[in-house]
């Protein structure tokens, strides 16, 4: 076990030797965490160099510090002498962190013990005892001074936001860890094809995992197996493939291998199994198919898939992951020409809950060769948008069609909720207030 007091040595003696890390450790942290008076003067002059823009090394902290220089000095000589790597910066600073919050915690202790004679007293001290036992991973109060930290070290990075595989997507949405996505279609519509290209696509650079509650393994992995390598998924049921097939699988063998991808078969999972296994897998994103047919265990189905809900988009923010969730759709009759936020089955906590509802359905229903059209109808942080899709059974694969043939609109009054992304194959129409659903 590392010395409470070496930690926060370390912590420091990392943010001098790598000033790259100082963004990092100034967001995290507050002077408050350091309760040595030495080392809280040094983590506030590293701060303010930071913050100045100015080179951050230990001649610079030194004329930032106040106070007995000679003991300034010796303390920055000892902070670096005492940390051999900044590479373990962030373990220093979780020990840091936590032995303050329980040294605070015992203080305070002992003041109830020895200083509070009456209730009057006593009341500051077990408010501040009830703050500190309420500070836990998921409760966050963010103070303007640390907002404008987070804000000027995020505007460093560049941004990753997620791929989809579809270059509409890709330009429509801003995507990240911590966002619940719904996509909802109706039976037999392709979702499950779509959400499998998505997750392949997303696993070229994170970790995804993909919880089937209906549909084995087995029989997915040949779905996508089919679709990356465009071969007949037909063929390969019936064993009837051709050289040529086979040349085409074998070509797709060690990007398939390489992909980041996991296929868990999830029946009879509840939202605390998927999380639990999420975790231990460290996924970023991970896929549902399809959230109705998660178990809860409520009674009344509308109850029931209102807490489903819930408990996904907790486990979006509270693990740091994207959840994706199918939903199955509500059908109201074959001639409505398109899905609404209605049409999301069994509970409005869905539409609620989500940061980007995605719906795919059949322009023409009933036609099994009728295009397919994505629509983004919810998007918190964007505009809503909509563009056929060529579908492909055989092989399960969605290509964007660019032919220019227009969308067939829908009826009143659902054209009046549509928004156009500017990408070709789509509609372009203007909004008066330029920003649609912007919360």
């Amino acid at each position: 076990m590392v010395d409470y007091s070496l930690a926060q040595l370390s912590v420091l003696g990392s943010m001098l030797i790598d000033a790259k890390i100082v963004g990092d450790v100034v967001t995290r942290m507050s002077p408050n965490d350091f309760m040595d008076p030495v080392g809280k003067k040094v983590f506030l002059a590293l701060r303010d160099l930071y913050l100045d823009g100015a080179p951050i090394d230990p001649v610079a902290a030194l004329e930032r510090m106040d106070g007995d220089q000679n003991e300034n000095r010796k303390y920055l000589l000892r902070a670096m002498d005492e940390t051999p790597t900044a590479a373990n910066y962030q373990a220093y600073m979780d020990i840091v962190k936590r032995e303050t919050r329980l040294r605070r915690i015992q203080s305070i202790g002992l003041s109830l013990a020895s200083n509070a004679m009456s209730l009057d007293q006593a009341a500051p001290l077990v408010a501040e005892l009830n703050a500190l036992m309420v500070e836990k991973e998921g409760v966050e109060c963010l103070t303007m001074e640390q907002g404008i930290l987070d804000f000027y070290d995020e505007l460093e990075r560049k941004p990753e936001y997620l791929t989809w595989g579809l270059d509409f997507l890709n330009a429509g949405l801003t995507a990240e860890t911590g966002d619940f996505v719904v996509l909802g279609g109706y039976p037999s519509d392709g979702k499950t094809a779509l959400a499998l290209s998505m997750a392949y696509a997303q696993a070229e650079k994170k970790r995804v995992g993909f919880f089937s509650l209906e549909t084995k393994n087995s029989k997915l992995f040949s779905r996508l197996f089919s679709s990356v390598a465009n071969v007949s998924g037909k063929r390969i049921k019936h064993r009837t493939l051709e050289s040529e097939d086979f040349f085409r699988l074998e070509r797709k063998v060690d990007e398939i291998k390489h992909r980041n991808l996991y296929l868990i078969k999830a029946s009879s999972m509840s939202v605390e199994d998927i999380r639990s296994y999420a975790r231990s897998r460290q996924f970023d994103v991970i896929y549902v198919d399809y959230l109705q047919l998660i178990n809860d265990d409520a009674r009344e189905e509308f109850q029931r898939v209102t807490n489903i809900s819930k408990g996904l988009h907790r486990l979006a923010q509270d693990d740091e992951v994207m959840v994706v969730a199918l939903s199955q759709l509500s059908r109201s009759g074959d001639k409505k020409p398109s899905p609404t936020m209605s049409s999301l089955r069994s509970s409005g906590q869905i539409e609620q809950d989500a940061d980007i509802v995605m719906f795919i359905y059949r322009e023409e229903p009933g036609k099994m060769r009728s295009r397919r059209i994505l629509r983004v109808a919810k998007n918190k942080e964007g505009e809503l948008g909509q563009i056929a899709l060529l579908f492909r059974g055989d092989t399960q694969t969605f290509s964007e069609d660019h032919t220019g043939v227009p969308i067939k609109e829908p009826t009143e009054p659902e054209a009046k909720q549509q928004a156009f992304f500017d990408l070709p194959g789509s509609e372009k129409v203007p909004w008066e207030d330029g920003y649609h659903n912007a919360g």
